[in-house]
């Protein structure tokens, strides 16, 4: 269940998650996601000018109003220090790494774990993990293994990412997911490569549907 703050970072239960190789068409197709509403928008650090990327989206509130920018694959203490330094309002892992958890608290920006086993998802929450992204969700079982690690946390925040699709976001939120990452079937590599940013708009507002439709058959009350 998402408390208060984790609803105001992801109002749409949603986050784009975007890694590519062109900083440029990286930057128009997050603020393409932005704007269309997504609410939350994360830039791996693997995409090259990533921290530029999420300093300019910051200051372009009059664009991008009420759309939260995070850095993922933030392994170590540099990459979160260098993405908090950028803006950053949440960092997020692919796996345990407690450091990051550290400096994230320090300077008061919530981290999103990543962890696997139910396990992994304790030692996250112990670690101060505000949200645990299961990761890769897809290939352990999708929606029916969220379903089966819901039974023992009820209360977890979980965030899925790792291989799913846009027309898998109701399906995985009603299994009990809080909020699902999108990476490769929103920002498809075909719509980067012909920066054709009206059908990413267009998958952006599918991606939407799928999300609001579940939220209406299983609201989440902050916490």
């Amino acid at each position: 269940m998402l408390t208060a703050e984790l609803s105001a970072l992801f109002p749409r239960r949603l986050a784009a998650v975007i890694r590519w190789h062109d900083p440029e068409q990286a930057f128009e197709a997050a603020l393409v996601a932005a704007r269309a509403g997504v609410g939350s928008v994360e830039i791996t650090t693997g995409t090259p000018g990533a921290f530029n990327s999420i300093r300019a989206l910051r200051q372009r509130t009059d664009i991008v109003h009420g759309c939260a920018f995070g850095a993922g694959t933030v392994t170590d203490v540099d990459l979160a220090s260098r993405a908090i330094d950028a803006g950053a309002e949440f960092l997020v892992t692919p796996y345990l790494v407690p450091a990051v958890a550290r400096v994230a608290a320090r300077a008061g920006v919530p981290v999103v774990m990543g962890a696997l086993t139910p396990t992994e998802i304790a030692q996250a929450l112990e670690l101060g993990a505000q949200l645990v992204k299961v990761f890769p969700a897809a290939p352990i079982g999708g929606p029916a293994y969220i379903r089966a690690v819901r039974g023992p946390m009820p209360q977890t925040p979980l965030w899925v990412s790792g291989g799913v699709g846009i027309e898998e976001c109701q399906e995985y939120l009603l299994a009990g997911a809080d909020v699902v990452g999108l990476t490769n079937d929103l920002f498809r590599p075909s719509l980067l490569l012909a920066e054709d940013w009206v059908g990413l708009a267009s998958l952006c507002q599918l991606a939407l549907a799928s999300t609001e439709a579940a939220t209406q058959l299983r609201p989440t009350s902050p916490v």
